[in-house]
């Protein structure tokens, strides 16, 4: 069964645009969860269905459209503890409601990758960053997506990694989900995000995601302002 689900995937990926070496497209942007210890399977499972859920939305696959011809270059990290993270669905260009659906599909698909021991933010910041510096594309913006339920508790330095990813054009944005922590998002907003545009979206706690990822997407899958 798991063979056959993984075959379905990659005919799934095949029916999106194959990506060349520095395609342009109007954004890349990673959307990295929290798979730290705070975040039980249940709270887990609430991303995953919210943001297959986004990529299915009318609202959502309507703003993928206005993008067009470039489209955008979506990929998910998942991240918990420093130096544990790990691509769950690579990078995939999204450049018609057709190839968002296929994205929704992967995204379902997706197994939690580990429990994290600790929160660490500025782990999702750096592969985040590596992720955009490494891929194939050439995104008008640049874009990192950062969900979470607490603020950093681990030992690599946020504050550094980004200030380096806000030198090199990254935009950090950020989910802030803040059942148990009810003043995360001014600490993403005092912390966190950074660069052209940068928001925090909250959700009240894990059963509002779904309404936050949505929110957020709709923000961030815009034309670029002349």
């Amino acid at each position: 069964m798991r063979a056959l689900l993984m075959g379905l995937a990659v005919a799934i990926a095949g029916l999106a645009l194959p990506a060349k070496a520095n395609q342009p497209v109007a954004i890349e942007l990673v959307l990295a969860l929290d798979c730290s210890a705070s975040v039980d399977a249940s709270e887990y499972g609430l991303q995953i269905q919210g943001l297959a859920g986004a990529f299915r939305d009318p609202d959502v696959l309507a703003a993928v459209e206005t993008l067009k011809p470039l489209g955008v270059a979506v990929a998910v990290l998942q991240w918990g503890g420093p130096g544990e993270s790990n691509v769950s669905v690579p990078w995939m260009h999204i450049a018609s409601a057709r190839d968002a659906k296929a994205f929704a599909y992967l995204i379902g698909l997706t197994r939690r990758w580990q429990h994290a021991s600790s929160t660490s933010i500025a782990t999702a910041i750096r592969d985040g960053a590596r992720l955009l510096d490494r891929n194939e594309f050439e995104g008008q913006r640049r874009v990192i997506d950062i969900s979470g339920d607490g603020p950093d508790n681990a030992g690599l330095d946020l504050s550094a990694l980004r200030e380096t990813a806000l030198r090199s054009g990254i935009t950090i944005n950020g989910l802030a989900i803040e059942g148990e922590e009810p003043g995360l998002g001014l600490y993403y907003e005092n912390r966190v995000i950074g660069g052209a545009d940068a928001f925090v979206e909250k959700a009240r706690d894990f059963e509002d995601f779904a309404r936050a990822i949505k929110a957020k997407l709709l923000r961030e899958l815009r034309p670029l302002q002349s």
